[in-house]
């Protein structure tokens, strides 16, 4: 189990430093092991839209794979979230890997076989959506026990490198092993990773408390609580809700394969670096933001970045050439990434713990599960009214939809945080009565629950 550095009792809790997340061992092996289950991702992502695009060459059956990965995905989270919150994620956290890793040899062999065909593929992606649902959740309600409250935010900073950032480097490879293994022996390197990925789990000694199972017998019961909270909460709810809406408008990953292939003539290597020109933005973002250790008017700088995020993606619908929309890519990865790393920063700690799986569960639907949605709905206009059109269509939307939120729900504007606050914003409960964060009147997220529960 993993205890805090204990502190004297009046002294005030440590501010967060660069870096600080990388003092700790889990984390630094749950970081080493993500990163290259997140390499292997990327690479599949290409090999995937490459596969169905040279299969197809149908923008709209490219897309479509959104579907198969979102729907499942945001019909499940919801019960997935009852489930992380009741079990313990660092072992849920694993057999989901090894669950996707299975997945993936599946499709290897299908398409070494030469039998590979498109709806295998769809089939395919709707079990890694399913998988999916349980691992977001488990992997981000995981990351309170790996480091303490101050270090935190460099600790989501440094997970959305691997989440983003890894984008830089797996595309990249992903176009090379495609040009020059070919599509089955790329799926064949990416389930390599997630032997490294499962190891290195496995290596974490932290896990958490499995909380009062009684309580959250009824699955139904503990969905609509989770829900009910979001609902209340306004900083957490608008925040979801900008999310959802920037994930299904903003999305133009998926449609990267056509600006490659069509329109800028430049190959599967051409995809890998135009996805990764928005992976070395993820870096830089991600790097000054876990550089800065902490920061204070969270609030503004989302909304900021989210409009900064559109202007880009905008810039990209328009790039005449394929030098100029490497910025554009550039300048809404690293916009992205900020918007994402504090939004996560802000629902860990505006959240309860008790509910903390089924709050990551909602995260992840509006992220990873309406993302490929937006795929899908970017890949349907791009059959209607062109690709160029369709991706500054939805950015606009999601301008729009930013500067809509930020009016109708002011409080998210005005959100701050300060590392040297001494408890979680929000007070533990359960039956309605209050905990204390835990026995030593701590402020770390990483303690041990007592036996009732709160963290």
């Amino acid at each position: 189990m993993h205890h805090p550095p204990e502190r004297a009792d009046g002294e005030r809790p440590q501010q967060g430093r660069a870096f600080g997340a990388f003092r700790h061992r889990d984390f630094r092996l749950y970081w080493g092991g993500s990163f290259s289950g997140h390499v292997g991702n990327w690479m599949a992502q290409v090999a995937q839209a490459w596969l169905i695009y040279d299969l197809t060459r149908s923008p709209f059956l490219v897309g479509l794979t959104g579907l198969f990965l979102s729907v499942p995905f945001v019909l499940m989270s919801l019960y997935a979230g009852s489930v992380v919150d009741r079990v313990d994620r660092k072992r849920l956290l694993i057999w989901s890997q090894v669950g996707d890793l299975i997945n993936t040899l599946v499709l290897a062999a299908l398409i070494l076989s030469g039998n590979v065909q498109v709806w295998q593929i769809y089939v395919n992606a709707i079990f890694s959506a399913l998988i999916g649902s349980f691992q977001n959740p488990s992997q981000q309600a995981l990351l309170p026990y790996l480091v303490p409250r101050a270090d935190l935010m460099t600790a989501i900073s440094l997970n959305s490198i691997l989440r983003r950032g890894t984008q830089i480097i797996g595309p990249s490879l992903g176009g090379i092993c495609v040009a020059t293994m070919g599509v089955g022996n790329t799926y064949l390197v990416r389930a390599l990773t997630y032997f490294v990925l499962i190891a290195c789990l496995m290596a974490v000694s932290v896990t958490n408390p499995v909380e009062d199972r009684e309580q959250r017998a009824n699955p139904l019961r503990s969905i609509l609580e989770g829900l009910r909270y979001v609902r209340a909460e306004k900083v957490i709810g608008g925040l979801l809700l900008l999310e959802s809406l920037i994930s299904i408008f903003g999305s133009y990953n998926t449609m990267l394969v056509v600006f490659a292939r069509d329109i800028f003539e430049a190959g599967p290597q051409g995809l890998g670096v135009l996805q990764s020109a928005a992976g070395a933005g993820t870096i830089i973002g991600s790097l000054v933001l876990a550089g800065r250790g902490n920061i204070t008017h969270v609030g503004r700088v989302m909304l900021s970045g989210a409009v900064v995020y559109s202007l880009a993606v905008i810039s990209l619908a328009y790039a005449p050439w394929f030098l100029v929309a490497l910025p554009a890519l550039l300048i809404a990865g690293t916009a992205e990434v900020t918007v994402g790393a504090l939004r996560a920063t802000t629902l860990q700690l505006e959240s309860r713990r008790d509910v903390l799986g089924r709050v990551m569960s909602l995260h992840a639907i509006s992220t990873r599960g309406l993302g490929p949605l937006g795929g899908f709905e970017a890949g349907t206009l791009a059959e209607l009214i062109g690709v160029r059109s369709a991706i500054a269509l939805g950015a606009t939307v999601c301008l729009t939809s930013v500067i809509v939120v930020a009016f109708r729900i002011p409080a998210i504007a005005r959100f701050q945080v300060h590392a040297h606050e001494a408890a979680p914003s929000r007070p533990l409960r359960r039956d309605g009565a209050e905990l204390v964060p835990n026995g030593r009147g701590d402020d770390a997220l990483g303690a041990v629950p007592s036996q009732h529960g709160g963290v």
